[in-house]
């Protein structure tokens, strides 16, 4: 029953979102924060004409390793790391894949290709980077990086 009322909610979240009514910054907590960014960022890049395959895949034998968000453009499969960060943080998005990160996003996709028997010769990593205000009635920032060097 709890699952089913968090699903319903998180509609609504969406509904809301997709209405231009974002969340008030100075009372949300991390985890609407961050799933409001991850939100703006599937947006982005269906926008771009990104085609969504997966979002927060989770790897069968090992359930810590995750992708935000799993697409296709022409021929190309695109691994997305999406990271909503307060635009006054000391360390944007971007830097904020570390070499710690790096490595298990590796492994991460390693494993989705192992699973999934992906065919796909071609593929990338993107960083989609989210600045959230600070305040109401700012709008937040969202940045695209294409084709992140990690291995």
């Amino acid at each position: 029953m709890e699952m089913k009322v968090l699903r319903l909610l998180y509609f609504w979240e969406r509904i809301l979102w997709s209405l231009g009514k974002s969340p008030d910054w100075t009372r949300s907590d991390r985890a609407i924060r961050g799933r409001y960014g991850e939100w703006l960022g599937r947006r982005t890049l269906r926008r771009k004409g990104y085609r969504q395959m997966s979002r927060n895949w989770r790897s069968k034998s090992d359930r810590r390793q995750e992708i935000d968000l799993i697409c296709s453009k022409a021929d190309l499969l695109v691994f997305v790391e999406i990271r909503a960060r307060s635009r006054n943080s000391l360390v944007g998005g971007y830097h904020s894949v570390n070499g710690r990160k790096r490595r298990a996003l590796k492994r991460s996709f390693r494993s989705y290709l192992v699973e999934s028997r992906s065919q796909a010769s071609n593929f990338r990593f993107d960083v989609v980077e989210i600045d959230l205000p600070r305040s109401v009635g700012e709008e937040p920032v969202v940045f695209h990086h294409e084709n992140i060097a990690i291995f």
